[in-house]
């Protein structure tokens, strides 16, 4: 039986080669002088959607939200076996992460009948799944968080798979669901991303992604949505640490180096 997955495909800030401080003299991120880049725990939902799309059939849809950046995550979706992809367009400043849940819970329902929503676990406001908990409740579907893999789909309801302590537990949920995917740690993991491909690099490089404005999903002001406000920012500067040789065969020595590391000096 196929099955219409939408996947959330997020842009996130790429600080994986910045040189210096990501921070100004405000302590606000540098955001003029960084690129970004796909959020990764989406990546590994991207997959998941795509594995089940081998073994089913169906499609695949992108769904993103904010400004298009360097990336392009959705058409980066698109490079890797998604079928559709739709851009929320925002600016990232004017929406925390309920702001967001309610412009994409109003897309998915633009779009129309879907059978899972996926997403990944980490967003840039921090390491948790608070934003496929949102996405859930507002499109009134049950959810799985954390999950490690699919163990079956099919009679309408997906059972997840995810780990616990010293083993593994199998959730079961009703269709329509939200699955909130958790993290690939090892290449052989299913969650893995495949790469991009030239022939659909060449295909979609100038493929037209729609772009919803929350007006079209029936928002005025997105800013409005928000129910968080950032009051301040604080810089913590980085510590100097300096080296200090000491003779390797000298107990003494060694023994006077521990004593002041382990007072902090």
């Amino acid at each position: 039986m196929p099955y219409n997955v939408i996947v959330i495909a997020r842009e996130v800030w790429d600080t994986r080669d910045l040189v210096g401080s990501p921070l100004d003299d405000s302590s606000a991120v540098k955001k003029a002088s960084l690129a970004t880049r796909y959020e990764p725990e989406d990546l590994n939902a991207l997959e998941m959607a795509l594995r089940i799309k081998d073994a089913n059939g169906g499609k695949v849809t992108a769904l993103s939200i904010g400004a298009p950046g360097s990336v392009d995550a959705p058409r980066e979706a698109l490079y890797r076996g998604a079928d559709a992809a739709i851009r929320v367009e925002v600016n990232r400043d004017e929406v925390d992460t309920q702001a967001s849940a309610k412009l994409l819970a109003a897309a998915i329902k633009k779009i129309g009948a879907f059978d899972l929503v996926l997403a990944g676990v980490n967003i840039s406001e921090g390491e948790n799944s608070v934003l496929g908990s949102h996405l859930a409740a507002l499109l009134g579907i049950e959810q799985i968080s954390l999950v490690d893999a699919i163990d079956k789909i099919g009679d309408g309801v997906v059972v997840g798979k995810r780990a616990i302590e010293m083993g593994y537990e199998f959730i079961e949920a009703k269709l329509p669901a939200l699955l909130s995917v958790g993290v690939a740690l090892v290449a052989d993991d299913p969650r893995t991303p495949r790469s991009a491909k030239a022939m659909l690099k060449l295909k979609h490089k100038k493929t037209d992604i729609p772009a919803w404005k929350p007006a079209d999903l029936g928002f005025a002001d997105a800013a409005l949505l928000r129910t968080t406000v950032i009051s301040n920012h604080w810089k913590i500067e980085e510590k100097q640490i300096q080296s200090l040789e000491v003779d390797p065969e000298s107990e003494s020595a060694l023994k006077s180096m521990l004593d002041a590391a382990m007072k902090g000096g």
